[in-house]
């Protein structure tokens, strides 16, 4: 069963969707969305769900309609735990008791003695997607332009998201992990086995960067982590009993060890670049999810070529407003890019996102020129356009 938010949604997903013959809700009324679902209504849809169900979403949005339907289930009491970034550091200190970290309200943020903190810390929303509100702080020094900057971004995002998807009123102080960052799609089994299905490897541009521009993978990323992941994904297993659980979680590797940053329930990797996969290696996650199963990653790393597989979140910046912008233009975005494997052009009220790309390349230096690119120049705005006529 999937709940299924169509404002993003993957063409890949629609298409497996259709193929297994799976029951969905979904949000909202599309009417391009393919008849060919098994589209149900609240009552049905939530009235059949069990802890032996599985269960997926699409977008963190659906975690408020689990939260209003069936707040009682099992997959929603652990997808609250996973969720809140507070809770789920709680959980942790179990398997890390000397990380550091604390929770507290916008206001106690500023009150806090700045000698307490043990910089550096990143500063983020206890309840938060992709990297809105997310500040790495080095020193004391950076401390108030930090937390600036945070209350700046809840303004900003406060009528765009649901309050299950971002909640700037608890704000989550935690240590800084230092090490290469991993994207995971995952799921626990109906017997609690863990499943990993994609490996991604975090690239950013600087040392301050906390953006989800640009994610990748490759034969070589998949080897140096692989254990390590299916290792971790046992023990916290230890801590929360998983089944018949889809998670997309992120994790640094520092000195040998592995450092959870965050665990997304139910869904995995969002807006659908979760289909990087497919690109890369000819991983379905939607179809292994619901037919439990797993790739078969020797013969994948075996087949794989050297190349680098990619995605790339094209966002519009933080301080233009979206009531302002009249075009992007998508061919001059897309000439950016040596080699595409897809290109999806994003028109979602909900998200500031424009377009998912799907790309591949041969050198790294490639990636970095994309970090570093000024998506403004492919953005037209209405001021611009009526100053020019004036």
């Amino acid at each position: 069963m999937i709940l299924l938010d169509d404002q993003i949604i993957s063409p890949i997903l629609v298409k497996s969707l259709q193929e297994l013959d799976v029951p969905v809700f979904k949000q909202s009324n599309r009417p391009e969305m393919p008849d060919a679902l098994q589209i149900m209504d609240a009552e049905g849809f939530f009235s059949t769900i069990d802890e032996h169900q599985k269960l997926l979403t699409n977008s963190e949005s659906c975690l408020a309609l689990l939260e209003s339907y069936a707040p009682n289930i099992v997959q929603n009491r652990w997808a609250k735990q996973l969720k809140d970034k507070g809770m789920f550091r709680q959980l942790l200190t179990k398997m890390y008791p000397d990380y550091f970290y604390k929770v507290v309200n916008l206001e106690e943020l500023y009150k806090i003695p700045v000698e307490e903190i043990p910089f550096p810390v990143v500063i983020k929303p206890s309840k938060g997607y992709s990297s809105v509100g997310v500040y790495k702080v080095k020193s004391a020094e950076e401390w108030r332009e930090a937390l600036h900057k945070l209350s700046v971004d809840m303004l900003f995002i406060k009528n765009m998201y649901d309050n299950e998807v971002i909640n700037g009123e608890s704000i989550l102080i935690e240590q800084w992990v230092f090490g290469e960052e991993y994207a995971v799609d995952s799921y626990y089994d109906q017997d609690g086995n863990p499943v990993i299905l994609n490996i991604f490897k975090h690239v950013f541009k600087d040392e301050y960067d906390t953006s989800d521009r640009i994610y990748y993978t490759s034969k070589q990323v998949i080897e140096e982590i692989y254990d390590d992941l299916l290792t971790f994904m046992h023990k916290f297993r230890e801590i929360v009993p998983l089944k018949n659980f889809p998670l997309h979680f992120e994790v640094r590797k520092h000195n040998q060890t592995i450092i959870p940053i965050e665990m997304n329930p139910l869904r995995f990797a969002g807006a659908g670049t979760t289909d990087l996969g497919y690109h890369a290696y000819g991983c379905n996650v939607y179809k292994h999810y619901f037919q439990g199963t797993s790739p078969d990653w020797e013969a994948v790393l075996r087949q794989m070529d050297q190349s680098l597989y990619g995605f790339f979140c094209a966002e519009i910046p933080m301080d233009l407003s979206q009531n302002l912008i009249k075009s992007i233009d998508h061919q001059s975005f897309k000439e950016q890019f040596n080699q595409i494997l897809e290109y999806r052009e994003i028109q979602a009220t909900n998200d500031r996102m424009f377009a998912v790309v799907f790309f591949k390349n041969e050198k790294m230096e490639e990636l970095f020129q994309l970090l570093q690119m000024d998506l403004r120049p492919f953005i037209a705005l209405k001021e611009m356009e009526q100053s020019r006529e004036r």
